[in-house]
């Protein structure tokens, strides 16, 4: 009789390993065709343009599951959170294949809205305030416009339902609608100023006394004109050609009290008088009296006749005497 040999423990323990290896992937088996996969995967932050939230805007993977409504989306730059009871009842009204796992998910939609440009409302109180006596040149200050956030895409035309001006403070109060498509008009209330403006000339680059203005001195600017203090504007054309009257600075405001015709002719310079009377044409030297611009009617004394007459300055070191011009004075031989 032949006696069986027991087996090693090493070989036991083999055994043993691949049983137990054996049931773990069973078991891995068992779960998996007795677990349900969740085939929605819940959105955490979305983003939407549409003014309704949807299903799809909460889960993903929805399947065979049809989209659907949900209800009104938050106002245009506004968000909404729905938290974990809230995705579980959804879910399950609808269908969804998904539970929550812990409790505290939730998911965040927010709805992205156009900020309408100030520059549209300002310019509806400028066109309102135009044709209800505003000045012909002005700006309007309105500091405490709110942004107005518009539906993503949509277009808006602001228009002022109600008006009060009072042109003697230069203040309004003004109710202003903002028609939004498919929805309620936005209304916001604004208020503020109407500043007079005026187009001048302003220096380019510091300028001293004296200066002879060239085109590249001065250029157009729009101002208050308050900022003129009353005086003349000046429009960069007629300021060349003109000198400094005193030191200006860069960036100032010119007025014609800041300008001075320049001067042609110096006291006491060498003139040459001319004389035109019946076709003929005459010309002497003089010695100017005193100085002159351009236009300027000068005292002119005739070195020979030593009479001194009036004459108009025509250029540098030019004058005319009109015929019979009258003769202020002579001079006494020294």
């Amino acid at each position: 009789m032949t006696k069986a040999n027991p087996e090693s423990p090493r070989q036991v323990a083999k055994v043993f390993r691949s049983f137990f290896s054996g049931k773990d992937c069973l078991i891995a088996c068992l779960l998996a065709l007795t677990t349900p996969a969740q085939a929605a995967i819940l959105r955490p932050f979305t983003q939407i343009t549409a003014g309704t939230v949807r299903l799809a805007d909460l889960f993903d993977n929805l399947g065979s599951t049809p989209d659907r409504v949900l209800g009104a989306a938050p106002a245009p730059g506004a968000r909404i959170t729905v938290a974990s009871p809230q995705l579980a009842a959804i879910a399950r009204d609808f269908n969804v294949d998904w539970r929550p796992q812990t409790g505290g998910e939730r998911a965040v939609v927010e709805r992205r809205g156009d900020v309408l440009p100030q520059s549209r409302i300002t310019e509806a109180l400028r066109e309102v305030l135009a044709a209800n006596g505003a000045p012909d040149l002005f700006d309007v200050a309105s500091p405490d416009i709110q942004p107005v956030l518009l539906p993503a895409g949509s277009s808006a035309t602001p228009a002022v339902s109600q008006l009060s001006y009072d042109p003697q403070a230069a203040r309004f109060t003004a109710l202003v609608s903002v028609a939004v498509p498919d929805a309620e008009a936005i209304q916001i209330r604004v208020s503020g100023q109407v500043i007079p403006m005026a187009i001048t000339a302003i220096t380019a680059a510091r300028l001293p006394p004296g200066h002879l203005v060239t085109a590249s001195d001065v250029r157009p600017a729009r101002v208050r004109a308050a900022l003129l203090r009353g005086a003349s504007a000046v429009v960069p054309q007629d300021a060349v050609g003109m000198a400094a009257r005193h030191d200006l600075t860069a960036g100032q405001v010119l007025t014609l009290a800041d300008l001075v015709r320049p001067a042609l002719i110096a006291r006491g310079a060498l003139v040459r008088m001319s004389l035109d009377s019946d076709g003929l044409s005459l010309s002497a030297q003089g010695i100017a009296a005193e100085a002159g611009a351009q236009g300027d009617r000068i005292h002119v004394e005739n070195p020979l006749s030593r009479r001194i007459v009036l004459a108009e300055v025509t250029g540098p070191g030019e004058v005319r005497v009109a015929p019979r011009a009258a003769t202020v004075t002579q001079v006494s031989a020294p």
